[in-house]
């Protein structure tokens, strides 16, 4: 049900994941109107029908337009978030429902592709932790129908499209076809910063970075190099100094 793009990160690059799943995403979404499921999605029990699905398709527009910008979002009980201690997901298939904390995303950009009722397939560009299961539901109840998820490809992760990745096909062969992406060009939304060669070695050694040759607002992470444009990690800008935040050794 779920395709599309996921960036695996190797050695020394997995300090980089979470800077990486910060990325904004887009994605190919279709929701199929007229039936809500537990789990927001194809794969849940339906709870809901409607005979009532909308066809007068400048009217979902207007809905759809109205999820553009900062939204507020429940969390669905099927997700990997925990509370208690707990992931939801567990809890969920025991039957239990808790109260999840309302959270801030971003919807950058929101389309319709293609309605063929009970069909709307729309493009979706979002933050970070965008449930795009919740943003069905949302739709199909905000039209009075009920609606889920029914098939999701994500087609973009920061700078990262699907036609630079490889398929899961692909790996399984014997001579598998790979194409390494760049740490740098995938962190290419963070600002550079290059460290002259006394700064590198305190970077490298973990400690802060003062003298910073431009100037670059408090709380802006940063993308580090060093002389020669290497990738030595990540930092913060915390009072003008710059604190590492992962730090990558070079073997070269």
């Amino acid at each position: 049900m779920a395709t599309g793009v996921m960036i695996l990160c190797l050695g020394a690059y997995t300090r980089l994941s979470s800077f990486v799943t910060n990325s904004d995403k887009q994605y190919r979404a279709v929701v199929r109107l007229g039936a809500s499921t537990d789990t927001l999605d194809a794969d849940g029990e339906v709870q809901a029908r409607s005979s009532h699905v909308p066809t007068n398709i400048e009217d979902i527009a207007s809905v759809v337009a109205g999820f553009e910008g900062e939204i507020e979002q429940v969390p669905p009980m099927y997700s990997a978030l925990r509370i208690g201690g707990r992931r939801l997901y567990e809890l969920a298939r025991k039957g239990v429902d808790v109260e999840r904390p309302v959270r801030q995303v971003y919807i950058k950009h929101i389309a319709i592709t293609s309605y063929r009722p009970p069909l709307l397939h729309l493009d979706v560009q979002c933050s970070k932790g965008t449930y795009i299961r919740s943003l069905a539901d949302d739709i199909g109840r905000k039209l009075g129908c009920g609606g889920h998820l029914c098939t999701l490809r994500r087609t973009v992760v920061g700078s990262v499209t699907l036609s630079e990745c490889i398929t899961l096909h692909s790996l399984r062969s014997d001579t598998p076809k790979i194409s390494l992406v760049d740490a740098q060009i995938v962190l290419s939304d963070l600002p550079l910063l290059q460290l002259t060669s006394v700064q590198q070695v305190r970077f490298s050694n973990g400690n802060s970075v003062s003298e910073i040759s431009k100037k670059i607002p408090d709380d802006t992470v940063v993308q580090v190099k060093d002389l020669q444009g290497f990738m030595l990690g990540i930092g913060q800008m915390v009072d003008g100094i710059m604190k590492p935040l992962r730090v990558i050794s070079q073997n070269r």
